[in-house]
Parts: C-alpha cells; structure tokens; sequence
C-alpha cells in the first residue's frame, strides 16, 4: 500500500499557509533524478559539460558536482563567477565577449586561479579585442571557435574562414584552442526518429570541421554539442572528445514536455501562487503575473497542475485571469501549482526558490546568486554563493 508521500504529488504542500507567493519551488528529489537520467543518457558524467543559465544556483551545480559532473557551460559573467565560487574546475563561457566584459572575463581568471575558463569566438574582430585583453593583464585563455552547425544564430559557417580563424586562435600567444563549440538549438523535431536525423546533420558537419582542423595538425581536443532535446541523439553516437551541454533538464517544462514526450525528465520547478479574485461566475484570477513567470512564450504561459482544464486569459504585470467551465471557480485564497512552459527566465525572476521535501514541506531555500549579470563584490566577507554550497552540502 502506498504512503501519503507517494500518493500525494510533491507540490501540494503541506502547511502551504505560511508559504508567500508567488514563489518558485522545486523538487529536491525530482532535480536529483533529472540529474541523475541526463548522466545515464550521456553514458557516464564524464561527458557532460551541462549549462547552468536554467538554475544559476550555487545548490544546484554543487549537486551535479556531487554526481561527478567536472566540467560546465554558461552564458553569462555572473553564471562564471557561480560556478568558480562552488569549486568548479573547468567553465566554458558560451558567449562572444565584447565591450568591457573580456576585461572582466581576465578578471575573473586571476581571481580564481583553481577554476580554468574558456571563452569563444565566431570572427577575428571579437578575437583581436579579446586578445588584446589578455595580453594586457598577461592572462592566457582558452578559447573555443563557435560554429554555426545550423541554429543561424550566432557562429562561423564551416569552411575555410572558420577554419583560418581556429588556426589564429592557436598561433595566438595569449589564446589557446581549445576546440568547437556547435550549439545546435535548430534540433527542434517532436518526432524522435527526424529529431535524430536533424541531429545526425549537425554533428556530421562539426566533426566534419574538427577532422580538417586535426589534419592540418591543430589540436582539438573537446567538441561541444547538444541542448536538452539535442543531447540524448549525440549520445547515442558519442564520439571521442564529445561534451554534451543541456540545461533545462535540472527543472524540465512544460514546453520541453509537450514537445518531447520521450524526454524522461520530471516536472521540478512550478510557481506556486494563490486565487486572489473570483468574483465572476467560471473566471478566476491568480498572483501569477508576468512578473513572475516568462513572459516569452505566446499564452497559455503555463498550465495549472492541480486545476487541469483551466484556460488562460489575460495576463499583466501581478494578475492572470483564468476561465473554467463545467465546474466551480477555485475560491479565493486556494493554492495553485503553475508549470511554466519556459524555466529558464522563469528562474530569472527570483531571488531564492523553496525547495521541497518527499514529504511536501519547505525544507529550506536556495539563493539564485547568478540571477542578473553583475559580479558580486569580491571584498565581500562570504559571498551568498559560497553559502548556498555549503547549505547544499551540509557543511553550514
């Protein structure tokens, strides 16, 4: 016979009264099994270099560096300084760097001297600036050349100039290859079968580029490849040297879940909110503006898991109106679970998530120190990241 545990759906709270809203939460259990299918799907976590711009939680990446996880991607300064703060080895910023942030990209290397970062490149007017960077703090990078496989989003086409630019990457006295990037997001088909053939294609074109690179003797010595929907196709045909980078499978979405229903991930991250209105017949409305859920998505922006079959309406900054037909409105004050159907900047919105138990209670709460994009002050006693490490490995 099961337990109430078991039969009871790990976001409806207990002592949910005293919970403020709206709040995303998420499910201790249910981000461990999402880490631990992505690790089996890979083959081992030797071969996942996973991107953190989902969570941007120190808790999170120290659990997936529990799980054996060595190697990172991310997006942003603030998500790099996250994960050097956790004791991460090795950081791959994914992202073209211009302006001042090379500058602070050098900073951060001199600052954490036990973590190796990487950057990327898709032209040589990003590169000479970088370069320049370097050279002047006297700070040696790796650098990955970003390749368009077919997302046309950023990246250099394969060809010729792509592969003139690795060779100045590696002739540089401050850069150093480290090998191709080729984010491949186009990898889009529900259907299983052609989302492997779009994934075949991608992969064929950047081991295509690394093959021609290796044979005019240029070291290339990681590809990285492979989103959520992408990355389980990759692995299935892993090829030495391969890293794979999905995101959005430590909390999983709704959207991904609609998408891909062969994906094995959990739903670990909803906002839970409450009914503030219900003043006309089969309408309510609920704290769950657009202030706190993604607003990129077209409606419906999420689907409320314990009110299936309420239809989304308007939407504004604190409200969301919701309509319900052939049963009564939710009261005012009842708890409601929304599952977004975009994580990411969901996340964005929060300075800290609740984190729920197997028995439905808060056991506590994580900070979302890479939430935003400035770097935290290094004269700080004790930075927040620092301490929602040791929270997540029992030593505060």
């Amino acid at each position: 016979m099961k337990t109430d545990s078991e039969q009871r759906p790990w976001y409806q709270l207990r002592e949910s009264e005293n919970l403020p809203s709206p709040q995303l939460i998420i499910s201790h259990d249910g981000l461990r099994a999402n880490i631990d299918a992505a690790i089996r799907m890979a083959g081992g976590p030797e071969r996942l270099r996973p991107h953190v711009k989902t969570h941007k939680s120190a808790a999170v990446a120290a659990l997936q560096r529990e799980r054996g996880i060595t190697r990172f991607k991310c997006a942003t300064l603030a998500e790099a300084q996250m994960l050097a703060d956790t004791g991460a080895r090795d950081v791959l910023l994914a992202y073209q760097l211009l302006g001042p942030n090379p500058q602070l990209l050098c900073s951060l290397v001199r600052r954490y001297p036990h973590t190796r970062f990487a950057g990327l490149l898709d032209c040589l007017d990003a590169m000479q600036l970088l370069e320049a960077s370097c050279s002047a703090r006297r700070v040696a990078l790796a650098v990955f050349l970003d390749l368009d496989v077919g997302a046309r989003r950023s990246g250099i086409q394969p060809g010729a100039e792509a592969e003139e630019l690795y060779r100045r990457i590696e002739r540089s006295s401050w850069l150093q290859a480290a090998g191709i990037h080729a984010y491949d997001g186009h990898v889009g088909e529900s259907d299983p079968a052609r989302r492997r053939e779009q994934a075949q294609r991608s992969r064929q074109a950047a081991l295509a580029v690394r093959e021609r690179l290796r044979g005019q003797g240029l070291p290339v010595p990681e590809l990285v490849m492979g989103g959520t929907p992408a990355f389980p196709c990759h692995a299935e045909a892993w090829q030495e040297g391969m890293t794979l980078s999905p995101g959005t499978y430590v909390y999983h979405d709704w959207g991904y879940a609609t998408r891909y229903p062969d994906l094995p991930f959990q739903a670990a991250a909803l906002v839970f909110g409450r009914v503030i209105s219900a003043a006309y017949a089969g309408q309510f409305t609920i704290d769950v503006g657009s202030k706190a859920i993604a607003a990129d998505p077209e409606q419906p922006r999420g689907t409320i898991l314990n009110l299936p079959g309420a239809v989304a309406g308007p939407q504004s900054e604190e409200h969301w109106v919701f309509r319900v037909e052939g049963r009564a409105a939710p009261k005012v004050g009842e708890a409601v679970y929304v599952w977004p159907r975009h994580i990411c900047p969901t996340v964005e919105h929060y300075d800290r998530v609740a984190v729920i138990d197997d028995g439905g209670r808060v056991e506590g709460y994580w900070e979302v120190e890479a939430r935003g994009r400035a770097l935290d002050d290094p004269a700080h006693p004790k930075r927040s990241s620092e301490r929602a490490s040791e929270r997540a490995s029992g030593r505060e």
